[in-house]
This record gives C-alpha cells, structure tokens and sequence, in this order.
C-alpha cells in the first residue's frame, strides 16, 4: 500500500459538498456521454467543497479545479494527506507472489468453508429441500423406506395394517 500511495500523513478533513443554494450535494461517479450535454458540472452549479475536522477543518473551496480534485477523492471514502515522496509511490497498487498466495488460499478457503455450510444444512434440512411439509412429522416417519432392497425396512406403509 505504502508503494500505491504514500505514506498516511494526516486526516485532510470530511468535505461535505453544496450548490449555490447551499443544498448539500451527493458526489456520484457519473460521467455523461457528451460533455456538450452536461448540464450539472462543477462550474455550471456553483459547487463549493467545505471541510469539517481535520487539517483543513473549516476551509472552503469553490474554484472548480480543487472541487473536482476533492470530490474524486470523497468517492473513495475519508480524504487522507499522502507523502509519496519518501518511497517515490507513483500511484499504482501492486501484489508480490506472496500476496497472490494468500488471497488465493483464503478465496479458496471461504469457497470451501461455505461448501461445508451449504451441504450441511442440505443433511439437516433434507425434507424442507425436499418440499416436505414440517407439519407430516406426526403422520409420516420421514426415511422409514428410505432403504430399498434392505430386508430390515419397514414392509407395511402407513395405515395399511
């Protein structure tokens, strides 16, 4: 992580978002198709970013160029000061070997683990899978003939004698 992006060196602050209005805005990823058609960008609505808590705690923002450079970092959560310098971090999130290995086993393990869950709650709830009505228990033993060919199972069905 350290190579991706730097070194954490402090909360930037939570920016909260708002129009001309002052209505607070939600930031979404959404690109349109054209810009020629965009009628909610940054410049066109007034957006001002202003940061609560943090090392910018009471700041405002409302040329476009910041606002768009903070709204791309809110959509990724809380908004963190970086030294890339230290490690010469360019941006780009990498895996060794050793991190494909674990992530590997552990997707491995979770797939067989909830195999394990899923197949055993199939034995235990086998007449619910099966459309069994819980309510036939006192009528019907479910499984008595369930051995076919075995000359230990029941012979007689239910009622008959």
């Amino acid at each position: 992580m350290d190579n991706g992006d730097g070194i954490t060196v402090g909360w930037l602050g939570h920016p909260i978002f708002r129009d001309k209005e002052g209505h607070e805005l939600f930031v979404r990823p959404d690109v349109p198709f054209r810009r020629a058609e965009s009628k909610y960008s940054v410049k066109q609505v007034g957006v001002t970013a202003e940061f609560y808590g943090g090392e910018l705690n009471g700041v405002s923002y409302s040329d476009p160029t910041t606002v768009k450079k903070y709204a791309r970092c809110a959509q990724l959560g809380e908004i963190f000061g970086l030294d890339r310098a230290t490690l010469k971090s360019d941006g780009v999130f990498r895996s060794s070997p050793r991190g494909w290995f674990t992530f590997g086993h552990a997707s491995f393990a979770l797939l067989f683990f909830f195999g394990h869950i899923w197949h055993g709650a199939r034995t235990f709830f086998r007449d619910v899978f099966a459309g069994i009505d819980p309510d036939l228990d006192a009528q019907v033993e479910f499984g008595a003939f369930q051995k076919l060919g075995d000359p230990t199972t029941q012979r007689q069905g239910w009622g008959t004698g």
